[in-house]
């Protein structure tokens, strides 16, 4: 018996999605996620903001407030984890000439190379005008962690992975280290099965986090978590500098000790290596004294450039406090005159901090 239209046109969207570079692809229904929302209605509730996120609960788990018409929802996720050997070999390619070890801050791992809605972005629009082309009629949205709906949860019911206790969607192939994608359509496609799961539930994440953001098994307050600290604007919170140590931007600690990311498969795709000019702990000083230009040609097209210069040389200065070294010192003072408020007390707490650590010792 030959096979239904929508059957073949769902494999020659895998094999098209593939294709392009993406490393898992799941097709799940388009009905509302009703726990979802009363989930988020209750942490509102709770007051445990969503930072960096639109949308009201509804307008986030209700996939046909987006696209009128939606049968289908296709979920992607392409790794952006890369061997330990390679990342080394790229670092060791960008190391500073100069004799003295620099002081470093160390980026995310999901900062370290292009920015994911740069990549990702065109090549789901791609998916989207071949669904479009292969059915007249079509209509599709594509979002790449811009748009209000619930991703996470939408992967999870796609059968993408399953949550881990610090709320990160975690595959079997890749762990949690992926981004994902969404592409909403008219067409008709039939959904993946959806099988419930859990991560171990070992607690890692939980203990180690170091703000307590994880306030309880697969509950997160978003403006706790160090991730999301290194991303907000203004004066950071005192109480969340002496924490942040040397992250610049981003914070992978609670998925290094997951066990689930013990052994993952590298994803190894090129955009995501660590930018020749930055790699994976840039350089403080070189952070300090970026000018406009450098940093556009630097940090500029990845992740941790979005919020712009001022924010990491907030981080930075921060960083430079804790790192309790004297040679810090001049890069504070001369940030004390800098015209950015943040970046101005984040200097001037840096100094107090290494004159602290310098009693100390």
């Amino acid at each position: 018996m030959d096979r239904a239209p929508s059957v073949l046109l769902k494999e020659e969207l895998l094999q098209r999605a593939y294709s392009l570079g993406f490393d898992l692809v799941k097709v799940t229904s388009p009905e509302p996620l009703t726990a979802v929302e009363l989930e988020l209605e209750r942490r509102l509730e709770l007051g445990i903001s969503i930072p960096l996120t639109a949308g009201s609960p509804k307008e986030r788990t209700t996939p046909a407030l987006h696209l009128s018409g939606v049968q289908s929802i296709v979920m992607v996720g392409m790794a952006y984890s890369i061997d330990p050997a390679l990342v080394e070999k790229a670092d060791e390619c960008r190391q500073d000439k100069a004799q003295e070890t620099p002081l470093r801050g160390r980026l995310s791992r999901y900062a370290w190379g292009e920015d994911y809605h740069r990549v990702m972005l065109p090549r789901l629009q791609q998916l989207a005008d071949f669904l479009e082309k292969a059915l007249p009629g079509t209509r599709c949205l594509a979002m790449v962690d811009s748009g209000p709906l619930a991703e996470k949860a939408l992967a999870y019911r796609a059968g993408l992975g399953f949550f881990g206790w610090n709320s990160c969607l975690i595959t079997e192939r890749f762990g949690s280290w992926i981004f994902l994608g969404t592409l909403l359509t008219t067409a008709p496609l039939s959904p993946d099965p959806f099988q419930p799961r859990t991560c171990r539930e070992c607690g890692r994440c939980l203990e180690a986090c170091p703000t307590g953001a994880i306030v309880a098994p697969y509950v997160v307050d978003p403006g706790r978590c160090l991730s999301y600290v290194t991303q907000a604007r203004g004066v950071m919170t005192e109480e969340f500098r002496i924490p942040m140590g040397d992250r610049l931007f981003g914070c992978d600690t609670c998925q290094a000790v997951c066990p689930h990311n013990a052994a993952p498969e590298w994803g190894n795709h090129r955009e995501f290596f660590p930018h020749p000019r930055v790699g994976t702990q840039p350089s403080l000083e070189m952070v300090m004294k970026l000018t406009n230009k450098d940093f556009q040609a630097s940090f500029g097209h990845t992740p941790a450039g979005w919020r712009g210069k001022k924010i990491l040389q907030r981080n930075a200065a921060i960083n430079l406090g804790n790192s309790g070294s004297r040679r810090a010192v001049p890069l504070l003072q001369e940030a004390l005159a800098d015209p950015s408020k943040p970046v101005r007390i984040s200097a001037e707490w840096g100094l107090a901090r290494i004159r602290e650590l310098d009693e100390i010792r």
